[in-house]
């Protein structure tokens, strides 16, 4: 494949299209590969704990003195349905990340289910400031590629703290790379738009995300900071027990137990009922 070299900047324009390219190669192989999907809870492995623990506490410096009151002015003066639309916004553009951890973990109908809320909230929802795919049966179900790579049973890897990002560990702080190559705000990057302006856009784009994201953890932070004798064991346990959640669909054993019901002839017993 030739790749055309801009005159001006000597940028390669083909570039989106085959990072993309990649990533699907790598999530077809993950596909035709053997499915473990243990349902099982990773410990964490945290070798590396005394780093860990002082990235943790600049990470909780820098969020006490700027993230948090960032956070509580817009939760206290931005009206509710303005966040909720901010909300909507942000999630519809997840759709390629959802797509391709969908298709790596094989999960085609959810693919259409995705697909369909990205169509009916970009045109319907206007721009996806409005969730309308709901109405339409269409619930969200959330994904990324540290997931499709779980569900396929590669192992987490010592549990890392990630400046400024938070609680992670070797398999996701893989999947967030990829998911940034998914993420349509990095493509901004690759319009014919001015430097400033590029610049300008992803950033404003990624604070609001970002300021969004905390001020919806206000609360749960508050509780957690009150609750734990060693704040850095319970982020770390929280982090774990929700990428669990997300992995299993939020079921829990019984659930997942029974859907696996029919191979041993017992009767299903959904949770949704």
């Amino acid at each position: 494949m030739k790749l055309k070299m801009s005159q001006n900047t000597g940028s390669i324009s083909a570039r989106p299209f085959e990072m993309l390219t990649f990533i699907l190669s790598i999530g077809f192989a993950i596909v035709f590969a053997p499915t473990t999907a243990f349902a099982e809870p990773e410990e964490p492995y945290d070798p590396a704990e005394s780093v860990n623990r002082a990235i943790f506490d600049v990470n909780d410096t820098l969020d006490i003195h700027v993230m948090e009151p960032i956070a509580r002015a817009y939760k206290n003066n931005i009206p509710d349905p303005i966040q909720i639309g901010i909300k909507n916004f942000f999630l519809n553009l997840r759709y390629p990340s959802y797509l391709v951890s969908d298709i790596i973990q094989g999960k085609f109908e959810q693919a259409l289910d995705h697909t369909g809320r990205f169509l009916i909230n970009s045109t319907v929802g206007v721009l996806g400031f409005v969730d309308m795919a709901k109405d339409y049966g269409l619930p969200d179900h959330e994904e990324d590629f540290g997931i499709a790579l779980m569900y396929h049973g590669v192992p987490a890897g010592p549990y890392i703290v990630i400046p400024f990002l938070g609680p992670s560990n070797l398999r996701d702080g893989v999947g967030r790379i990829v998911d940034g190559f998914l993420d349509p705000i990095g493509w901004v990057g690759y319009s014919s738009l001015s430097a400033g302006t590029k610049i300008a856009i992803a950033a404003s784009a990624l604070g609001i995300k970002a300021v969004h994201t905390r001020a919806g953890l206000l609360q749960a932070i508050e509780a957690g900071k009150e609750s734990s004798v060693d704040y850095y064991l319970f982020a770390q346990g929280a982090y774990y027990q929700y990428r669990q959640g997300v992995l299993t669909d939020g079921k829990d054993d019984e659930d997942i137990e029974a859907e696996e019901a029919p191979e041993t002839g017992e009767i299903i017993t959904g949770s949704n009922e």
